[in-house]
C-alpha cells in the first residue's frame, strides 16, 4: 500500500512539473511578443528561445521565434524555426504562409510556391498567400501571372513599396499597359513620403528599360531632388531621350541634373555624346575629359574621346590617350584597337598591324581586330590582302554585318569595280539582312541602285539609311540626286538644303574645335 501511494505521489508531482514548465514557456513567449512590439528584437529573441527550450514540442513558439528572427534579417535561422513548426503542425496554414515568406526572401522559389499552393488548395481566398504567390511569380519571371495575382490584391500591394515595384515590373514586362496608370497614381499619392522614394526610382528605371518614355518622365518628376538614386535614374532617362533622337532635350536635361549637383562619369560621357551629335566637338571633348577624371579606371570612357580626337586630326593626342588606357588595362583588347587606329592615322603601319594583331590575340570573339588589320592592308595599298582578310573574317564571323559592308566597299573602290558590282551588292544585301539598321549598308545599296538608274530602289535604300542616321549629310545629298533625276524638284531642293545645313554644321563644328584646341 505505501508503494502505491508513492507511485501516485510521483505521478502528481510529474504532472505539476509539466504544468509549471508550460506555464514558464508561456510566460517567456508572452514577454517575447511584448518586447517585439516595443522594437526590442534581441531581447524578444532570447525570451522566445527560452520558451522553445522549455516547451520544444509547442509549434507556435517555434513560429513566433521564426517571426522574430525574420524581423532581424536572420533568414536562415528563421526558416529552420518555421520548418520545425510545420513539422510539429503540418496542417497549420499560417505556418505554411510565413515559411513561404521566408523562403521567398532566401530565393527558394520552388519551396515557397509549394507551401503557398498547399495553403491555397485549402483556402483559395487567402489574401496573404495570393500576394506572396504573386511575388514568387514575379521573381521567377512569370510576369503575366504575377501581374494578375498582385493586381487582385491591389490594396495590400500598394501598402508597401517593394510590393508596388513588383507589380509595376510585372505589368510592364507582361505588356499590360492599361494597368500602369493606377499604379502611377498610387505612387503619386506617396511622392512626398521619403520611404517611397526608392520605389519611385526603381519604377522610373523599369519604365526607362522598357522604353516607356512618358511614364519614365512622369515618375522621375516625383523623385525628391536630394534622393541618392535620382542622378542615376536621370542619366538613364537622358540616355533614352538621346536614343530617341531628342538630343537637345537630353543635353538640357543632363545640364539641369549637373546644376542640381549630379556629378557622375556616366552623365559626362552622355553629355559628350550630345555635344558631339550637335557638332560641338570642343564642348564634347571637355565632357569626355571630365568623365575620365571622375572615373579614370573605367576603360569605356576612353573610346569616345579617342575617336573624336582622330576625327579632328589630333592624332598625337589620341595616341597619348590610347596609351594611357593601355597603362590601365594592358590585357584588355580595346585599348590596343584604339592604339591601332591612332597608329593608322599616323601612317605607322607596322605599329598599327602589331596593335591590331595583339588585340586579336587578347579577344578572338570579336571581328574588330580583323577589321583593323584589313584597314591597314587597304591604307598601305595592299587591296587584295585587305579583301582576303575581310573574306576570312566573314568565314569566321558570318553574322557580323560590318565585315560584309567593309568588303563590299573595298570591291567597289577597286579598279575593277564594274565587274565586281554584283558581288558587292550581294554582300551589302546580306549585311542589310543581318543588320537592318545598318545605315552604311543601305547607303551603299542606294548608291549602287543610283548608278544603275534604279531610282525607286535607290530612294528606298537611302531613306532606310536616313532612318538609322538622319544626320549624315552624304545620304541627303545622294537622295537629292535621286529626286532630281526623278523630276521631283521640290523634294530634291529640300534634301539638298538639308545636306548644306548638315555640311555647314559639320565644318563649323570641326573648325571651332580646332580653334579652341590651338588656344593656349
Amino acid at each position: 500500500m505505501p508503494f502505491v501511494i508513492l507511485l501516485l505521489l510521483a505521478a502528481v508531482l510529474a504532472v505539476q512539473s509539466v504544468r509549471a514548465q508550460n506555464l514558464s514557456a508561456q510566460d517567456h513567449a508572452s514577454l517575447g511578443i511584448s518586447l517585439a512590439r516595443e522594437g526590442k528584437l534581441p531581447a524578444a529573441e532570447w525570451e522566445l528561445r527560452e520558451a522553445v527550450h522549455v516547451a520544444s514540442g509547442v509549434a507556435s513558439y517555434r513560429a513566433q521565434l521564426g517571426s522574430i528572427l525574420g524581423l532581424q534579417g536572420k533568414w536562415r535561422e528563421a526558416l529552420a524555426s518555421f520548418q520545425k513548426a510545420i513539422d510539429l503542425a503540418p496542417e497549420n496554414l499560417d505556418f505554411r504562409r510565413e515559411t513561404a515568406a521566408v523562403q521567398w526572401q532566401l530565393g527558394l522559389m520552388s519551396s515557397a510556391e509549394k507551401n503557398l499552393q498547399y495553403v491555397l488548395a485549402r483556402h483559395p481566398d487567402d489574401r496573404g498567400a495570393i500576394l506572396l504567390l504573386g511575388l514568387v511569380k514575379e521573381r521567377n519571371g512569370d510576369y503575366a501571372i504575377a501581374a494578375k495575382l498582385l493586381d487582385s490584391q491591389f490594396a495590400l500591394v500598394i501598402a508597401q513599396p517593394d510590393r508596388t515595384v513588383a507589380l509595376f515590373h510585372s505589368v510592364v514586362q507582361s505588356g499590360q499597359r492599361a494597368k500602369i496608370t493606377k499604379i502611377t497614381e498610387a505612387l503619386k499619392g506617396r511622392a512626398n513620403d521619403k520611404l517611397w522614394a526608392s520605389a519611385i526610382v526603381r519604377c522610373t528605371q523599369i519604365a526607362v528599360m522598357s522604353g516607356d518614355l512618358h511614364t519614365a518622365q512622369t515618375l522621375f518628376a516625383w523623385i525628391p531632388d536630394d534622393d541618392p538614386g535620382r542622378p542615376a535614374a536621370g542619366v538613364q532617362l537622358a540616355n533614352l531621350l538621346y536614343s530617341r533622337g531628342a538630343v537637345s532635350y537630353a543635353k538640357e536635361f543632363l545640364l539641369q541634373l549637373a546644376r542640381h549637383g549630379a556629378m557622375s562619369a556616366d552623365l559626362q560621357a552622355l553629355l559628350g555624346q550630345c555635344f558631339e551629335s550637335e557638332h560641338q566637338p570642343g564642348l564634347a571633348m571637355q565632357a569626355y575629359e571630365r568623365s575620365i577624371e571622375l572615373n579614370p579606371s573605367r576603360i569605356d570612357y576612353y573610346e569616345a574621346p579617342i575617336s573624336l580626337l582622330l576625327d579632328l586630326g589630333k592624332t598625337d593626342d589620341a595616341l597619348a590617350l590610347a596609351n594611357r588606357a593601355l597603362a590601365i588595362a594592358p590585357t584588355d583588347a580595346r585599348p590596343w584597337l584604339w592604339k591601332g587606329q591612332a597608329d593608322l592615322h599616323l601612317h605607322a603601319y607596322k605599329d598599327a598591324m602589331e596593335s591590331y594583331t595583339h588585340a586579336g590575340k587578347l579577344d578572338s570573339s570579336s571581328a574588330d581586330a580583323i577589321l583593323g588589320v584589313a584597314a591597314v592592308y587597304f591604307v598601305s595599298g595592299q587591296s587584295d590582302a585587305a579583301i582576303a582578310e575581310y573574306k576570312a573574317g566573314i568565314a569566321q564571323f558570318p553574322n557580323d554585318a560590318r565585315l560584309y559592308v567593309a568588303c563590299a566597299s573595298m570591291l567597289l573602290a577597286s579598279p575593277d569595280s564594274a565587274r565586281l558590282q554584283a558581288e558587292a551588292e550581294n554582300l551589302l544585301q546580306k549585311a542589310a539582312k543581318l543588320a537592318p539598321q545598318s545605315a552604311e549598308a543601305h547607303y551603299q545599296l542606294g548608291q549602287l541602285a543610283l548608278q544603275q538608274n534604279r531610282l525607286k530602289e535607290a530612294e528606298t535604300e537611302l531613306s532606310l539609311s536616313l532612318q538609322s542616321k538622319p544626320d549624315r549629310s552624304k545620304t541627303h545629298f545622294a537622295l537629292s540626286v535621286v529626286y532630281r533625276r526623278m523630276g521631283r524638284t521640290e523634294d530634291a531642293t529640300r534634301q539638298f538644303a538639308i545636306y548644306q545645313d548638315l555640311k555647314r554644321a559639320e565644318e563649323s563644328g570641326s573648325t571651332a574645335a580646332m580653334t579652341a584646341a590651338q588656344q593656349p
